[in-house]
């Protein structure tokens, strides 16, 4: 085996690769860690964290950072930086003059990535609802094709009572105006109906960052899916709108004879408040104009500036909402619906237009109804805004507008180790973890044509109450901004950030969902495609930071797939993990190209919390030149002193060696479960992995990779025994064969 780099007794390293390389323009590269062993002679990748750079040849030849402790060939990291963004900016323009503007920007991201989406009760009275969905998507349709801004997806989710579904999802703009076009109303017309349930499926079928609009005149039959609907959308980061033909202050109903709830559409209003849509009761004379918004809500580049729903006791009064425009907007529309019989907007200078004043020096306002809408005129006048409402009971605020600039965001706790770094716990704050929580922002859309920076994020409860207002700190990445959250704040609230634009005057956004805490997190581990008609397997790994609890799982797969779970319940303790095994089986006929979309939720008992996990799984041939056996795992030898007193366990150690075979070979293995460590030596296609804990932890989960990139989890566990009631003095070292071992397969058998 030839020689790559000679031996360096310094952080920084010059000339390390051997001459014989580069006379030869040859690339290399450095082994890292100790599994695999680095042979004598090769090159490491080097730096505080490599234990490969102990051995022969030491030192290393990384270019990642500027820091000598971190990369010994910092002094290249400016150049190996440029070229490697030369390299980058060649491929791309490449890869988009080959696929095309419009795939391009789909492959990237670049997109809205969006959907249209709606979920449509069919019941008999909805006729005018269907129509008014029929003339928007037709709208939409003929004016967005083949442009940047048409929709990614079409999806449509038709409900009654008691049926609900299927899913209808596409991205042919004519295959789904051919479904709408077919749907009509069914007849029926009791009151509830199945809503939440369609709700659940379009926000499983709808890209994040979407809206869904709801058409409907009846309440939720389903309401035990509540606080699942609310999850989903926390987990997708979606907008859930409702467009209700029934006023439940004013209409009698669908000629029914039971007196109905005034109440009965406060959990929608609940919904679209969380997640940052709106609730509009009209009646079926204005629906057409009314359902305008869509077009509005759904422009690419539209965000969200401001948002308050509220529902008011008491007498009639004027109430008065703030809110700031910046330089980088345009298009700006403010919605005022609901109870509201009055409303003034007040400019930053000054200057009024009222509800009656259609047109007039701040813009044109157009009244259907109880709905008010007015389109801001150009250039938006930059700084703070009023509006003042005279209401009584439910009304909404909204203002958006376009801008380039927007922000998402996640929560992180620092993990240590030999790539140290932010793990993203969850796209909802999580509380118990014991570890400081980070809150990361990503800005978008900032350009050398609109600069601008962010320097501050303020949690605000429901109340618009200030909880807490962090500095964001700038990393290396442009637009990337964190915040040292430390502990979450309980309960639910929002997240504005503030900064500057290029001109250094004051910019402001928010998220539109609010931000719930939970306690748990559950996450789908998987690496491998699925070949139809073959069974494959996946992990999921759920995590309870509250108190110990039932927790009860539901799977679904979506695209003519069946798939099973080792669980369907599990009782997980505080600072917990339940690890589990996920069967699936496309079918035969499943073409090759295309997805499923696996869904695991966890609901627990006591607390009445939902975690979701979601992974889309590509479908691939079968690889018939790859031949596979399951991978197996056995139990060599098992030794420990474990007494099974609980005040002696952390003094006390269990030790288990297991051999694991795999066909290909087995590439890495950690530890997914447990407080032990683990080493591990590879010989051929066997792997030797020896793990020892304290009698306080006696079960672990080790997760085996083989040279495809499929993993395998190995339960081990020692049987600690009952202790005596007398007193028990040192223990004998006992050698035992474990007698049950639990070895959970994440993929199954792959024939030619």
């Amino acid at each position: 085996m030839e020689h790559t780099c000679s031996d360096c007794s310094e952080w920084a390293c010059w000339d390390n690769i051997l001459p014989s390389l580069n006379k030869r323009r040859l690339l290399t590269t450095g082994y890292y860690g100790t599994h695999p062993k680095k042979p004598l002679g090769k090159c490491s990748h080097g730096g505080h964290f490599d234990d490969s750079t102990k051995e022969s040849a030491r030192g290393g030849i990384n270019k990642d950072s500027e820091s000598k402790i971190f990369s010994p060939h910092n002094y290249l990291h400016a150049e190996a930086a440029r070229i490697a963004r030369e390299a980058s900016v060649k491929f791309l323009r490449e890869l988009r003059a080959h696929l095309g503007d419009k795939h391009f920007i789909r492959l990237l991201g670049l997109g809205s990535g969006s959907g249209l989406s709606f979920v449509i009760d069919t019941t008999g009275s909805m006729g005018e609802e269907i129509t008014a969905a029929k003339l928007q998507t037709r709208s939409i349709i003929d004016q967005r094709r083949n442009t940047p801004e048409e929709p990614d997806f079409y999806i449509l989710v038709p409900f009654h009572d008691p049926a609900f579904g299927p899913v209808y999802k596409t991205r042919d703009p004519d295959v789904f105006w051919d479904i709408l076009s077919n749907l009509t109303a069914l007849g029926g017309g009791d009151e509830p109906e199945m809503s939440l349930s369609a709700i659940q499926l379009a926000l499983l079928n709808t890209p994040p960052h979407s809206e869904i609009f709801v058409f409907t005149d009846a309440s939720s039959k389903d309401v035990e899916l509540a606080n699942s609907v609310e999850s989903l959308i926390q987990e997708r980061k979606s907008k859930v709108s409702f467009l209700i033909t029934e006023d439940p202050s004013r209409t009698p109903g669908r000629g029914r004879r039971e007196a109905l709830p005034p109440d009965r559409f406060d959990l929608y209003i609940s919904l679209a408040q969380k997640s940052g849509g709106e609730i509009i009761f009209t009646t079926n004379h204005d629906i057409r104009e009314v359902s305008s918004i869509i077009q509005d809500s759904t422009n690419s580049g539209m965000i969200t500036l401001f948002h308050v729903q509220k529902k008011e006791p008491g007498h009639r009064k004027w109430r008065a909402y703030h809110f700031y425009l910046d330089s980088l907007l345009e298009k700006v529309k403010i919605h005022i619906h609901g109870d509201v019989d009055d409303f003034q907007i007040i400019g930053p200078t000054g200057r009024r237009q009222g509800r009656s004043m259609t047109e007039g020096p701040l813009g044109v306002i157009q009244n259907v109804g109880r709905f008010s809408k007015m389109s801001l005129k150009s250039p938006i006048h930059v700084g703070h805004w009023k509006v003042e409402i005279l209401t009584q009971g439910v009304h909404t605020v909204h203002v958006q507008g376009e801008s380039t600039l927007d922000f998402l965001h996640y929560f992180a706790v620092s993990v240590n180790g030999s790539h140290p770094g932010l793990f993203q716990l969850s796209s909802q704050p999580v509380t118990g973890t014991g570890l400081d929580t980070r809150l990361v922002v990503m800005a978008t859309g900032v350009t050398l044509e609109n600069p601008a920076r962010l320097d501050r994020v303020t949690l605000a409860g429901p109340n618009g109450k200030v909880l807490d207002s962090l500095v964001l700190q700038d990393t290396n990445h442009t637009g990337l901004y964190v915040a040292e959250l430390g502990k979450v704040p309980s309960g639910a609230f929002s997240i504005l950030v503030s900064g500057r634009d290029g001109e250094n005057r004051s910019l402001l956004r928010s998220s539109p969902q609010v931000s719930t805490v939970v306690e748990s997190t559950l996450e789908i581990i998987s690496s491998t495609p699925l070949i139809p008609g073959f069974q494959h397997s996946a992990l999921f790994r759920l995590t309870n930071y509250g108190l110990p609890t039932d927790f009860t799982l539901t799977l679904n797969c979506e695209q003519a797939c069946t798939v099973n779970s080792s669980h369907s319940r599990a009782f997980v303790g505080r600072n917990e993990t339940v690890m589990g095994e996920i069967s699936l089986l496309v079918s035969q006929d499943t073409k090759p190209g295309s997805t499923a979309l696996l869904t695991v939720r966890a609901d627990s008992a006591d607390t009445a919390q939902t975690a979701f996990a979601f992974l889309q799984l590509l479908v691939t041939e079968n690889p018939k030149h790859v031949r596979m056996s399951p991978t197996t795992c056995s139990v060599i030898s098992l030794e420990h002193n474990c007494s099974g007193l609980p005040s002696f366990c952390g003094h006390e150690l269990w030790t288990v060696a297991a051999r694991v075979w795999d066909t290909v070979g087995v590439r890495d293995m950690q530890v997914a479960s447990g407080t032990g460590t683990v080493s591990y030596s590879s010989d051929g296609i066997k792997e030797r992995a020896v793990y020892t804990a304290d009698c306080c932890s006696p079960e672990t989960d080790l997760v085996f990779t083989n040279r495809l990139g499929v993993a395998s989890l190995c339960r081990l566990g020692v049987a600690v025994p009952a202790p005596a009631s007398s007193s028990i003095g040192d223990l004998p070292l006992t050698r035992w064969t474990l007698p049950t071992l639990l070895l959970i397969m994440f993929w199954g058998v792959l024939k030619t």
